[in-house]
């Protein structure tokens, strides 16, 4: 999400891959759980707002679960997730599987 084109395109990506699995899967129902993290804060690319364009393309789709992780753990390198991070992100994920 530091990259302009790659964030300005996320969205679409995401709403494609979604869109194309399905549709291979014979499966216009499946549930897709997609975890959104805090993105990138660099000037660069902070006037593209991909978090309420991730949201609206959730809100257009009964079967994407969307779960904002904004709340992990601080980390230590800017792009990557250590250790607490993902296990906080698992238990996110986790609990919006088995408690919807």
């Amino acid at each position: 999400m530091s990259f302009n084109p790659y964030r300005q395109d996320a969205p679409e990506r995401l709403q494609s891959l979604i869109n194309q699995s399905r549709e291979d899967l014979d499966s216009p129902a499946m549930k897709w759980y997609v975890s959104q993290q805090s993105p990138t804060d660099d000037e660069r690319v902070n006037a593209i707002d991909v978090v309420t364009r991730i949201e609206q393309i959730a809100s257009e789709d009964p079967y994407l679960i969307l779960i904002q992780a904004f709340d992990l753990p601080e980390q230590e390198k800017k792009l990557v997730l250590d250790t607490a991070g993902v296990l906080r992100l698992g238990e996110l994920i986790a609990e919006e599987y088995i408690e919807p």
